[in-house]
């Protein structure tokens, strides 16, 4: 019975405690210069380059901040980012058609 009373305390103490502490889990975090840095789960912001999420893809800077409304060159390709920073795949942006991959493929 003591070993039964011991464990429900030892229990109780560890999910209050662990209640007590905040989990991250990766969002999007507004910076004071108005741009987006993706804050990853533990806590530090994810590196530059692509970032894939949800099945979207994003750019980040070199200060890991959000590109958006933007043509990003990457290895020699040109790709479009949306409001939402969103890589724009498969249709028309003003005058230039991105493929599926997102890649800049022609020009009307």
């Amino acid at each position: 019975m003591k070993h039964k009373i011991s464990l429900t305390l030892i229990f109780t103490i560890t999910s209050l405690l662990l209640g007590v502490f905040p989990s991250f889990a990766g969002q999007w975090q507004e910076t004071e210069d108005d741009q987006w840095q993706y804050i990853q789960d533990d806590g530090k912001p994810a590196a530059s380059g692509w970032l894939e999420l949800d099945g979207k893809r994003y750019y980040l800077d070199d200060n890991g901040c959000r590109k958006s409304e933007y043509w990003q060159k990457d290895d020699g390709a040109w790709y479009y980012l949306d409001e939402d920073g969103v890589l724009v795949t498969d249709c028309w942006v003003d005058n230039y058609y991105v493929g599926e991959d997102g890649k800049l493929e022609k020009k009307r």
